[in-house]
């Protein structure tokens, strides 16, 4: 934790990482059931795995933050 990061800081930081974490859980692709080439798989793997990595650290960036403020 930064020092001079302050409670209301920590606590804005929180809800931005919320946010983030709603958009990127509505962007995540779902299969389309249809038949797809070889190509169109990757790049939807490609793609899903991209933002789970994204949403994996922000989830544990709110973990840390909500364990700073004493919310878990």
């Amino acid at each position: 934790m930064n020092q001079s990061e302050t409670e209301d800081d920590r606590r804005a930081r929180l809800r931005d990482i919320e946010d983030s974490l709603k958009r990127l859980r509505a962007d995540l692709p779902e299969p389309s059931g249809d038949p797809t080439d070889m190509v169109d798989s990757g790049q939807y793997l490609a793609q899903r795995e991209e933002l789970q990595g994204q949403i994996d650290l922000l989830e544990t960036e709110r973990e840390r933050l909500r364990a700073d403020l004493g919310m878990t």
